[in-house]
């Protein structure tokens, strides 16, 4: 795993050298074992390396092809690199060394970019140089399991693994778009190509994008998980799990291999206990298990993982999450994510990655599994819901949730009311409420997806937050992706289901699932990697009939029924929990200081996006004991922090540090800041 970057001229100047080492050393977690530098007129390319595919100088990059016209910096692993040197070596090429980044640039110079992409089967971002053509082409793996950034703006086009590098730059201006902003507060994540700053997007995944030193750019998509049809698959369920077993046997080898110990991010959940489960049973793999706890018995889920450990009879180490290291790593959370983010699991995920850092280099990671194979409760509560609503007419509905809106229905779904103890607030059951008068005032199936994708705050809020009326919605599934079929009929739950997944598939799994694990795996100098997502199982997924994903009640059926060949039945049927943490606890107990004063008035005036007065009135009901308020206090905690750390307000007078190096050095001594 590495870290890439460049710039590509537009203008007729020449790249200038201090700017792409200022680009590639901001990555430099990313690669501390080397670093390497190109510079050819109007291109400049940067890397920094992690080995773990041939650890020799060999390895280096940037690389050039062996005809000499290709240069490429290359993040990722292409897992069939060996199949693919074969197929050069039979047409001549001749190989220096035994990096998979070799047999890319040299795919690129026998095959052309647009042939070799395709026959890539792993996660990697890259950017190619054409000497010969003078053409920049960049392209993201299948799923988004590896980001890439673009920059175009007037005379420049730059690109890198993180928006870090283009901040590393003198000449970089970072200016927030506010209409991506106004998205993230409603979803908790940006939404692909979307990011916090205008002018800059990330590269979707599956696409390859052309330019060219005139300034054309374009886009082609060489993969598209529309082209799967929902029921396509014609065999029975015996033969769909006997095919699914024999793909997961390759995909799973395929991950195993390094030149460095492997290990295994290992939850008891049935994704990773799966991918655990056929490692040991069906490939014969004895990797070391790595597993993080909590001292609060509702979000632990160690003695599930322990008894997977077992059953399997594989290495295992425990890590329990102190409050300390908590406050450490929620302390780093905006210096590991560059853009504000709001998954409060990259805090585990971070200690989680630091912890397999101490004993391996390369990490296995069960994600895809929920949105593949419809393990997300939503899926089903959401469909049911809207259709038990569909047969009150849509004014009778829309009154109705005018009316409920109108009481004092916040108050009202404060956890005591519903059942929880005052010291058991649950967030969870809170939000139902507000989403359910939201579902009053659906009108179609698109609009349920978006209400679906609404993670974070309610869209009025917002609006008051952030002092502008709500954008239009992206449209989905995006313009440039063919729909995989026509909007379903309300009455079809499968089909309603099936679009929730698709949603999920392209925008809430790589832009926060794959993110949140690639920011913090990466801080640590981690290469972590995901089994699960191979796209030729997504690709058998998506055509499977939803009976063979949910049936009785039961999610992901034949997920389940692969891991009860090789475990007994009970830690296959484990239910769902997901990789929650205390949140609210932590944000009112030993945290508390640091949220009145992020979301005091004077820090929220001097960072200048947010409304003080509708930030402290969700500070204010947040202390409360209003669980419902536990994701959005934590969403505007975060954007400050980020604020304060990369947008760099507060420094210009010279007369104080920046808000946000103030803020930590007063949570990490212990008091409140002034």
């Amino acid at each position: 795993m590495c870290g890439i970057c460049g710039e590509l001229r537009l203008d007729g100047r020449d790249v200038r050298e201090t700017d792409i080492l200022a680009m590639r050393d901001a990555l430099r977690h990313r690669g501390p074992d080397d670093a390497g530098i190109l510079i050819d007129g109007p291109i400049g390319l940067g890397h920094r390396r992690l080995s773990i595919i041939d650890l020799s100088p060999l390895g280096h990059q940037p690389m050039v092809s062996a005809d000499g016209r290709f240069a490429i910096v290359f993040n990722g692993e292409i897992y069939n690199h060996r199949d693919i040197r074969r197929e050069l070596e039979s047409r001549g090429v001749a190989f220096r060394g035994g990096s998979d980044t070799e047999v890319a640039v040299n795919a690129a110079a026998v095959f052309g970019p647009l042939l070799a992409v395709p026959r890539f089967l792993g996660m990697f971002a890259l950017a190619l140089w054409d000497f010969q053509e003078k053409t920049l082409f960049l392209c993201r793996d299948r799923v988004g399991v590896k980001p890439l950034y673009v920059s175009r703006r007037p005379g420049a086009c730059l690109f890198g693994s993180e928006m870090r590098a283009f901040m590393a730059r003198r000449d970089f201006t970072p200016n927030i778009d506010r209409r991506a902003l106004f998205r993230y507060f409603r979803t908790g994540y940006f939404e692909g190509p979307d990011t916090v700053f205008g002018g800059v997007k990330k590269l979707p995944p599956g696409v390859l994008a052309t330019i060219r030193a005139d300034g054309s750019y374009r886009e082609t998509r060489y993969f598209d998980i529309g082209a799967a049809v929902r029921g396509s698959y014609r065999g029975s369920y015996a033969q769909a799990g006997e095919e699914l077993a024999e793909l997961c046997r390759d995909a799973f080898a395929l991950r195993l291999v390094s030149d460095v110990p492997v290990g295994m991010f290992l939850s008891g959940g049935v994704d990773s206990s799966l991918v655990s489960a056929v490692l040991k049973k069906d490939v014969g793999a004895d990797i070391t298990h790595f597993t993080i706890g909590f001292a609060e018995r509702r979000h632990n889920e160690t003695a599930k993982a322990e008894a997977l450990a077992k059953s399997l009879g594989v290495p295992h180490k425990v890590l329990v999450l102190t409050p300390e290291a908590a406050r450490e790593a929620m302390l780093d959370f905006c210096e590991i994510y560059d853009e504000p983010f709001g998954d409060a699991s990259g805090i585990p995920t971070a200690i989680l990655s630091r912890f397999a850092r101490e004993h391996v280099k390369v990490a296995l990671s069960a994600d895809g599994g929920d949105e593949q194979f419809c393990g997300y409760t939503g899926y089903g509560r959401y469909p049911r819901l809207f259709q038990a609503l569909q047969p009150i007419p849509g004014l009778v509905r829309r009154a109705l949730a005018r009316g409920l809106r109108a009481l004092p229905w916040e108050r009202l779904a404060d956890a005591r009311l519903l059942g929880a103890s005052r010291t058991a607030l649950s967030p969870d059951r809170a939000a139902r409420l507000g989403r359910f008068l939201d579902l009053l005032e659906i009108r179609d199936p698109r609009g349920l997806v978006d209400l679906y994708a609404a993670r974070g705050l309610p869209e009025q809020t917002v609006s008051r937050l952030l002092g502008m009326p709500p954008p239009a919605a992206d449209p989905f599934p995006p313009l440039d992706v063919p729909d995989p079929a026509a909007p379903p009929d309300p009455t079809d739950a499968a089909g309603l289901a099936d679009w929730l997944m698709r949603r999920d598939f392209a925008f809430w799994l790589p832009e926060d699932i794959l993110l949140k694990v690639d920011r913090a795996s990466m801080a640590a100098s981690l290469e972590c990697r995901d089994p699960l997502l191979d796209h030729r199982i997504a690709e058998m997924a998506f055509s499977l009939p939803m009976e063979f994903l949910v049936k009785g009640g039961q999610d992901k059926r034949i997920l389940r029924d692969l891991l009860r060949r090789r475990v007994p039945g009970g830690l296959a049927d484990q239910p769902k929990q997901g990789f929650e943490i205390p949140l609210a606890a932590w944000l009112r107990g030993p945290h508390a200081p640091l949220v009145r004063d992020v979301l005091g008035r004077e820090n929220l005036t001097r960072v200048g996006v947010l409304d003080p007065d509708e930030a402290g009135r969700i500070r204010d009901r947040f202390f409360a004991g209003e669980g419902l308020y536990t994701q959005p206090v934590w969403l505007l905690l975060n954007f400050q922090m980020w604020a304060a750390r990369w947008l760099g307000r507060g420094e210009a007078d010279g007369t104080s540090p920046p808000v946000g190096r103030r803020l930590q050095d007063a949570a990490r001594g212990g008091t409140e800041a002034a």
